[in-house]
């Protein structure tokens, strides 16, 4: 019976086991030799350095574009800086004049005033024609 029994272990079960414990061996190294294979054919190196040039150049293209857009977006603020700085220099010019007129209509007023208490305060009450029709039409 033993010799049996070895024959039927030999020739069912170690073929079993032995294809189903080295499979995954076989397996393993064959995908190692394959990446080790890949990785120096010279196909692979070309390919490598077109990505890598590809996405090098993607990136300058993207950094130029957004140098390109930062200038374009300064020029603008500049010009916008100058606009602002012209409508401030205006509205100082402005208030100058405004101040230069409020003061000589200040001073007009006060030269007013004082004609006419110089005329109340003559005794003559007599007051002729021309001075009463300018006192009417301030």
């Amino acid at each position: 019976m033993g010799a049996t029994a070895w024959l039927l272990f030999k020739t069912w079960v170690l073929p079993i086991l032995t294809f189903g414990i080295t499979l995954p061996v076989w397996a393993f190294l064959a995908g190692g030799a394959w990446l080790w294979i890949d990785k120096t054919s010279a196909v692979r190196h070309a390919v490598d350095t077109a990505m890598t040039r590809l996405v090098a150049g993607a990136q300058l293209d993207a950094l130029q574009a957004e140098v390109i857009e930062q200038r374009r977006l300064r020029a603008w603020s500049d010009g916008k800086a100058d606009e602002a700085s012209k409508i401030a220099a205006d509205e100082r010019s402005a208030r100058v004049t405004l101040e230069t007129t409020l003061t000589q209509t200040d001073a007009e007023k006060r030269k007013a005033e004082d004609d006419l208490a110089a005329l109340q305060a003559r005794d003559d009450g007599l007051v002729d024609k021309q001075l009463l029709d300018s006192l009417l039409n301030r």
